[in-house]
């Protein structure tokens, strides 16, 4: 395996940094850690992952944290688990009325996902709700929003393009607490769609969790979701790579009856990457869970991401991005870095149309 271009994990901190997103048991620093310390701290706050270092430092007392540190993990811990709290009890009275209005849906990311994948509603925040339904209820579902209170001085316009580019979600704030909510009718725009909205509902599945019983995504489509989202996101934190590693730690092979007793249908995750053409980009989000966070793939996946001549360049600009110098700092960078990215003319056609829209159109 090669590894991304020099970074930060060179260093004693962040040595440190990985250790707590790999949730090693037992991490090795050198005398007068100090200063690593600190600086696993600062890493973990500009990566967006200070609630599963919070959990690292309550857990590693051990290792003589600045008595700063301590208090702010615990604050951390706590508002991760109120947020995710309030954020489930508000997906719970939009389940009620989306399905007591007849609309099919599916929970996508936020504190459902935290408890599925990451297993505890204190390593992970959320900070909004994501509401999937299908484009033919989008109007419907829009109307039941506005009916509890959760609207937008926009109205929604699922079937409108400009420049052929189609919008995917609509924004909504709820009144009180005030959640920023987001209703899909599409996984992501077409140029980032590797599972069309009716795939993903005929593979859905109920994800039993502490705030009930939800509709989700399986978890193959979980995976390619991520992937996606993250490159739309321009792989720019940390973050995104380990919420792959949570996804696919939860589904490695297990004993009968534990937990991790289900895998990934990796023919399935192929073919739909294949047949929308994002293999590569599929490649790129496994490839940074595999060199960043040890991520356990087949090897006929480890074979694939070996033999993509483009995948180390791609990976280097997403470690720069963690150092905040690559393409997530230049509009331009991230168009380069996507349309590397991105297989298929047509994808990349669409990346730059998306981008002109959303700069002349949608954000006015």
């Amino acid at each position: 395996m090669t590894s991304p271009t020099p970074s930060w994990r060179a260093s004693a901190g962040g040595t440190l940094f990985l250790a707590m997103a790999r949730g090693e048991a037992e991490p090795t620093l050198p005398p007068g850690h100090g200063e690593a310390l600190a600086e696993a701290w600062r890493l973990a706050k500009a990566q967006g992952v200070l609630p599963l270092a919070s959990h690292f430092v309550l857990n590693h007392l051990q290792l003589d944290w600045p008595s700063a540190i301590r208090d702010e993990a615990r604050k951390m811990r706590d508002f991760a688990l109120f947020r995710n709290i309030q954020l489930m009890a508000m997906l719970g009275k939009i389940q009620k009325t989306l399905e007591g209005g007849g609309v099919p849906w599916i929970s996508m990311k936020g504190p459902v996902f935290t408890e599925q994948y990451a297993g505890s509603p204190t390593l992970r925040l959320s900070g909004d709700l994501d509401v999937l339904v299908h484009p033919r209820d989008a109007h419907k579902a829009d109307a039941l929003l506005r009916g509890m209170n959760i609207t937008c001085s926009k109205p929604i316009r699922p079937a409108t393009r400009w420049l052929g580019v189609q919008p995917h979600e609509h924004s909504y704030y709820s009144d009180s607490p005030r959640f920023l909510i987001e209703l899909h009718w599409s996984l992501a725009s077409e140029c980032y769609e590797i599972v069309n909205s009716e795939t993903a509902f005929r593979r859905s599945r109920i994800a039993k969790v502490e705030g009930g019983s939800f509709p989700v995504l399986s978890p193959e489509d979980t995976l390619l979701f991520a992937a996606m989202h993250s490159l739309g996101h321009r792989w720019s934190h940390f973050y995104h790579v380990k919420n792959l590693d949570w996804i696919l730690h939860e589904t490695l092979p297990g004993p009968a009856g534990h937990k991790n007793a289900r895998t990934l249908d990796w023919d399935y995750i192929l073919y739909a990457a294949a047949k929308t053409r994002k293999t590569r980009a599929l490649l790129l989000g496994l490839s940074l869970a595999r060199e960043e966070l040890g991520a356990q793939l087949p090897a006929s996946i480890q074979q694939r991401i070996d033999s993509d001549p483009a995948l180390p360049r791609l990976r280097a600009q997403v470690a720069r991005n963690f150092l905040g110098s690559g393409p997530e700092k230049s509009s331009w960078q991230t168009l380069i870095f996507k349309w590397r990215a991105l297989e298929s003319g047509h994808d990349r056609t669409g990346l730059f149309l998306r981008a002109l829209v959303t700069r002349l159109v949608w954000r006015h």
